[in-house]
């Protein structure tokens, strides 16, 4: 399968084109990745509130923002979305959310995006089936207010530190990765800011595809939902850190790095076989995507606690888990991307605060899950004082 995607060097400060490698006396780079998983979002929001009330906490000052404790950023889908509300600036440099602000706008938010057209609500029940289920007209409206500076779109190559949003292209049936430091090289691959998110999180049948075009129209795809193949972006934003010595010169392996990989929620459903050992396409269709998404998640999950060994201070996942048998199905609406219901939303705010409270699962070398003796919150405590100590890097 091709992957489109350049290797580019430097970001650019405020839509500034210099190549400004990594400060080299920080120790390690850092690196903050999150999930898809569209309303499930609210998941990942609240752990960044954590993180950024911790780094405020740790460093006396109250205006301190992730932004600043990070090198760079990735993210799939709604992870796209809250990369971008925490990395792309204003028209004063500074984000335009706070980690507050980006769990607001999730909670409150949702029923302007998944948002039918009124002539379309009597047959709601049908959209989806032989139709995208939703008007991209709310969602695309929400996006361009959001990411404009200046009366202008903020583009890839204005973020105020490099980010990674992966998508797919249905032209050339591959991963397409976008990428601030491709941004710079060239005209070409500068695309808008919202386009891009745009793409990233455009579900096949919850909305149409996205056409996006970069800033001097010699470049265009046909993107749908980056989480089709990199629902979990750690792994391409490592590999583009290994490979990138413009920006990053000191790093030679991933223990030069320091990474929290989040989670938007994961639902591990077990199947006992006497319950589906007849089953055939049709009652397999629904599960067998959520298990090819979720175990590709899982298996850069497995790959980076692989490669860091033993030495996994530097690498914190945070994923909500709820096991649930095939005898009883899981709570439909929590599951699903889609619902921004008040009931959806509160359901969603709960397992937030309850992942910080489960222990971090990790995997040993023969890919076995097994939970670690700290918590998430316990283990994110101890992440935000190493990036503290690292000191920020604005």
């Amino acid at each position: 399968m091709p992957t489109t995607q350049l290797q580019g060097g430097g970001w650019g400060t405020q839509g500034m084109v210099e190549t400004s490698p990594v400060d080299q006396s920080r120790s390690k780079v850092c690196l903050l990745a999150i999930d898809g998983g569209g309303m499930r979002g609210i998941i990942a929001a609240t752990v960044l509130v954590h993180l950024e009330e911790a780094l405020k906490r740790k460093s006396g000052n109250p205006k301190a923002r992730i932004k600043d404790y990070f090198d760079i950023a990735a993210g799939t889908s709604v992870g796209g979305l809250l990369v971008s509300f925490l990395f792309a600036g204003d028209e004063n440099g500074h984000p335009i959310f706070t980690a507050e602000e980006s769990f607001k706008f999730m909670i409150e938010k949702g029923k302007d995006i998944f948002k039918f057209r009124r002539a379309q609500r009597v047959f709601a029940s049908l959209r989806g089936l032989f139709s995208p289920k939703y008007s991209t007209q709310f969602w695309e409206s929400v996006l361009q207010t959001l990411f404009i500076r200046n009366g202008e779109a903020i583009t890839m190559r204005d973020t105020l530190k490099p980010l990674i949003i992966p998508g797919y292209d249905l032209a050339t049936a591959g991963p397409v990765v976008f990428k601030t430091a491709d941004a710079i090289d060239s005209p070409s691959w500068n695309f808008r800011l919202w386009e891009v998110i745009r793409a990233t999180s455009s579900v096949p049948g919850l909305w149409k595809p996205a056409r996006l075009t970069s800033v001097d129209g010699t470049n265009s795809f046909a993107a749908v939902d980056g989480g089709l193949v990199l629902n979990n972006p750690t792994g391409v934003a490592v590999n583009h850190i290994l490979n990138n010595k413009r920006e990053f010169l000191s790093v030679n392996s991933i223990h030069d790095m320091l990474i929290l990989s989040i989670g938007c929620g994961q639902f591990d459903r077990t199947y006992e076989y006497r319950k589906v050992h007849r089953w055939g396409s049709l009652q397999w269709f629904k599960p067998i995507a959520k298990i090819i998404i979720d175990s590709w998640a899982d298996m850069v999950d497995f790959a980076i606690c692989t490669m860091y060994g033993k030495d996994q201070d530097n690498y914190l996942r945070i994923q909500a888990r709820t096991a649930i048998s095939v005898t009883g199905l899981p709570d439909q609406a929590v599951s699903e991307v889609d619902d921004p219901s008040s009931r959806n939303v509160e359901k969603l705010k709960k397992m937030g605060r309850e992942a910080l409270e489960q222990k971090t699962l990790g995997y040993t070398k023969l890919s076995l899950k097994q939970l670690h003796e700290k918590s998430n919150k316990e283990r994110l405590e101890l992440f935000a004082e190493a990036l503290h100590t690292r000191g920020p890097n604005n």
